[in-house]
């Protein structure tokens, strides 16, 4: 994308507010996302798994997701 945006999955089960039709009609434009955890306590990074489960239900794949790049990899996507 040309304006290195992202858009970020929130993993929190309270709000999960990023629908996985969204998601698969995002990564059809090309749209990179990140998921996160929007956690307000160390028991709540487990919410990852729902955003997982989200990306998964919206087709992506680790080329798809932030969190799958190494910090080189991001630093360049950044950069761009």
């Amino acid at each position: 994308m040309a304006n290195r945006v992202a858009l970020e999955i929130n993993a929190n089960c309270h709000r999960l507010d990023l629908d996985w039709r969204c998601v698969k009609r995002g990564k059809e434009k090309g749209v990179k996302f990140a998921i996160g955890p929007d956690a307000h306590s160390i028991e709540e990074l487990d919410f990852d798994r729902y955003g997982v489960g989200i990306a998964r239900k919206g087709w992506l794949e680790p080329e798809d997701l932030l969190n799958c790049m190494s910090a080189k990899e991001l630093r360049n996507w950044a950069k761009k």
